[in-house]
């Protein structure tokens, strides 16, 4: 097939949205397709240019580059206004896009990147099918949870309340919507926010993605367990929560250690809560690591601890278990999907306090590691989850379910010799 993906975020050797964009295209261009990649050339070009020549690219794989007139972006080290300037980018972008298209035929235009239901594209209706996604970005994080937080948190909490609720009838998003042949969503929250009349083609999917299992990974050998919160150092992802559960844990498991990988605008407000927890030294705050440099870190801990409120599809989730590290995290969001019993646990929030919450990690995190044969088994389930979430299995997915039309893909999908994937969910 030919695909023109749309992608304002993509790069080589990055994580987050950034990787997605780069890993995902990459992945199809290998699988058979020919695909032209339309990204912000001021913030990636250098980058993919200089990969290019150094490593080249999969055959079928093209880059066109698209810049905001007299704008040439923020970048990502100081992305004050990158929101803006994404926003400016998708709605210029659409003329780039139809001139590609009346160069040569495209079977599939694909809104790759952002992931955000809010954050709308212009591409659909150019012709080609057009899916939409996956986006997120629909769910709130519930407000007993906000409590301790800093007051700017809750006023960035609140504000996107607002934002949620004027995406359901900004026209904008609606429109987007309406051009889409299909929607793909990340969780059930922000499926809530596709219009009544075009759920018919909303579909979750998991937008965690994992690259391939590291099984020869050498463990450091340790007493006492070790505990990693990795991700952007901001209120909403949860990090005093995971500190109120290192703080319960620690009364039974006084050698256990809790790692933080990440910066952020929050990082002295979770460092002061430490201190009031009283955690000492059993907190180790790493500042900002290089993506290089996070196989290292992974493979000198146990588990992920991930507690966000509202996160889509936290990559950091699928190089946990990349790395066999088991996750526990909150039945928020795209991670409440992605983690199962097998490789982790996913722990209820309806109904409960904040002290509730942490209590019910402790409880979850020292099942993990009450036993070394109940760690290992949940090593082995990461492993496995990883395999089933890498890039080849997920790339395959979205074209058999989503590229093609209902009738053709069912076409396909019944003459595979293995029988067809599971269906999507539907609403």
């Amino acid at each position: 097939m030919r695909v023109l993906i749309s992608a304002y975020a993509c790069e080589p050797g990055a994580g987050s949205e950034l990787g997605k964009g780069w890993n995902f295209s990459c992945e199809l261009a290998r699988q058979g397709h020919e695909v032209t990649v339309l990204t912000c050339g001021s913030h990636h070009r250098d980058a993919i240019e200089r990969h290019a020549a150094a490593h080249g690219l999969p055959e079928g794989l093209r880059f066109a580059w698209h810049d905001v007139p007299g704008w040439s972006g923020p970048g990502y080290a100081n992305a004050r206004h990158i929101r803006q300037h994404y926003l400016a980018w998708q709605l210029t972008v659409r003329r780039t896009a139809a001139a590609l298209l009346a160069r040569a035929p495209f079977d599939v235009v694909h809104h790759l990147t952002w992931t955000v239901l809010r954050w709308p594209s212009f591409l659909g209706g150019l012709g080609p099918r057009f899916v939409f996604g996956p986006v997120g970005g629909g769910q709130g994080s519930p407000k007993p949870l906000r409590k301790g937080l800093p007051r700017r948190c809750l006023r960035a909490e609140r504000r996107r309340d607002a934002i949620n609720l004027w995406s359901r009838v900004d026209p904008l998003v609606l429109g987007a919507l309406s051009r889409a042949d299909a929607i793909l969503v990340t969780d059930a929250a922000t499926l809530r926010h596709v219009p009544v009349w075009l759920r018919g083609r909303a579909h979750v999917v998991v937008d965690v993605t994992a690259p391939p299992a590291r099984r020869a990974i050498e463990r450091p050998a340790r007493e006492d367990p070790a505990i990693l919160f990795a991700g952007r150092l901001e209120g909403w992802k949860g990090v005093h929560l995971a500190l109120g559960a290192v703080a319960r844990l620690r009364r039974h498991r006084s050698g256990l250690v809790f790692t933080v990988a990440g910066s952020g605008p929050e990082e002295a407000y979770f460092r002061a809560e430490a201190a009031r927890l009283g955690l000492g030294e059993a907190v180790r705050f790493l500042g900002a690591v290089p993506h290089e440099a996070m196989g290292a870190v992974y493979a000198a801990h146990d588990l992920l601890l991930f507690p966000s409120l509202h996160d889509s599809g936290p990559h950091v989730i699928g190089e946990a278990f990349a790395h066999g590290l088991p996750v526990v995290c909150l039945d928020l969001g795209g991670p409440a999907i992605a983690v199962t019993e097998r490789c982790g646990a996913v722990v209820k929030t309806g109904g409960r306090s904040r002290s509730d919450v942490e209590a019910a990690l402790a409880e979850a995190v020292d099942a993990l590691l009450v036993a070394p044969e109940a760690l290992e088994r949940a090593r082995l389930g990461a492993f496995e989850r990883a395999e089933a979430l890498g890039y080849p299995a997920h790339v395959e997915a979205i074209v058999e379910r989503f590229y093609q039309t209902p009738r053709a893909a069912a076409r396909r999908l019944a003459a595979m010799p293995n029988g067809p994937i599971p269906p999507a969910r539907k609403a």
